[in-house]
């Protein structure tokens, strides 16, 4: 249906175009008319196309036939010759059309309809040269009015352009403001909770370091220390116990094997990329089953890092999910690593897993 609409919206611009061109050369071609009428009275004129109806149907056909040539001329070869810069192609067809053009003009005038007296007084080659150069200066001014359209079309573009770059600056600044707005009000609840209610004012505080971790503009494709993902990692999971009030059914386990500590300090991985993993786990998990609690496995080896979280699936009403942020995990890694690194998500009826593996060796 979309495709309908967009095909219907292309050809209604075709056929105003074509409507422009016509009004235009109509008006062109009445004034040059009127004007040597004005000069050599009307006589003249049908004493050169032989007679009224003649006149008539040259007038009619000119329009025609012209409107289509100038239309082909801009439409189909000027412009694509000013967007594509392809110019020997575009050469050559200008050549066969003003050829095939000149052809048709010869059998118009002499097979096709009967000559008219104006065109009986020339030459087969003065005619054919005529017309020719005639054509070629069709051509030429066709490129400059497509010129002419497609500047038109690029002021319009750079219009557009700068009107989506004034909201994308006006989007950064709300961007700015909000959060600087929510950063004081998330100060300003834990200042008034932390005599009343310390474990509430230390989620406070804990959402407030995990959002700024997560609006911070990072460097290079968004990657962070490992380190530093892992600590705020583990703030999701002590956030997440205080929401459970400590009864959240996770088993975080660290294995840091020989060189391992290395890694720790020196590798960086996509910023957010563990903490996804750990939220969708807390999102569709059952937290509430103390024999498969949610398993949360980081093990750093020498020039390798492999975490792990696995999750009962929750049973009941689910809430909506659209994969985007699993999605968005394979990309970023795919761009940080390619090839050294895998992202793997397993499930069946009961178990969910999902298990990100990095090779840091250089090749």
């Amino acid at each position: 249906m979309k495709l309908k609409i967009k095909m219907l919206k292309s050809v209604k611009i075709e056929w105003k175009s074509f409507l422009v061109i016509m009004g235009i050369y109509t008006f062109w071609w009445l004034a040059v008319i009127l004007t040597v009428i004005s000069l050599q009275g009307i006589s003249a004129i049908v004493k050169q196309y032989g007679s009224v109806n003649q006149l008539f149907g040259g007038l009619l056909h000119s329009v025609i036939k012209n409107t289509i040539t100038y239309y082909i001329l801009i439409f189909m070869l000027a412009v694509p010759l000013i967007r594509n810069k392809t110019r020997r192609k575009v050469f050559i067809e200008y050549s066969v059309f003003i050829v095939l053009l000149t052809t048709y003009d010869y059998l118009w005038d002499y097979q096709i309809g009967a000559p008219t007296p104006a065109v009986r007084e020339l030459s087969l080659g003065f005619f054919v040269i005529s017309n020719l150069v005639l054509n070629l200066l069709m051509a030429v001014i066709s490129i400059f009015i497509a010129t002419w359209i497609e500047s038109n079309d690029a002021l319009k573009r750079e219009g557009e352009l700068e009107k989506q770059k004034l909201n994308a600056e006006l989007s950064a600044i709300k961007y700015q403001i909000n959060p600087h707005f929510l950063f004081n009000s998330l100060s300003f609840i834990y200042t008034k909770t932390i005599r009343q209610n310390p474990e509430a004012a230390h989620a406070v505080h804990l959402l407030s370091e995990i959002m700024s971790y997560a609006l911070e503009e990072w460097e290079d494709l968004g990657r962070v220390p490992l380190a530093l993902e892992l600590t705020h990692m583990k703030k999701v999971i002590e956030m997440n116990r205080i929401r459970f009030n400590n009864k959240l059914n996770v088993d975080y386990q660290e294995v840091i094997e020989q060189y391992g500590d290395t890694v720790l300090k020196s590798a960086y991985v996509p910023t957010l990329v563990f903490i996804t993993l750990v939220e969708n786990a807390f999102k569709h998990g059952d937290l509430n089953d103390e024999k498969n609690k949610v398993l949360i496995r980081l093990t750093l080896a020498e020039n390798t890092i492999c975490f792990s979280v696995s999750n009962k699936k929750k049973t009941g009403t689910k809430e909506p999910s659209h994969g985007i942020g699993l999605s968005n995990v394979r990309q970023r890694l795919q761009l940080m690593y390619g090839s050294k690194q895998t992202f793997v998500i397993k499930e069946d009826e009961q178990t969910y897993l999902t298990e990100i593996n990095i090779n840091l060796m250089k090749s």
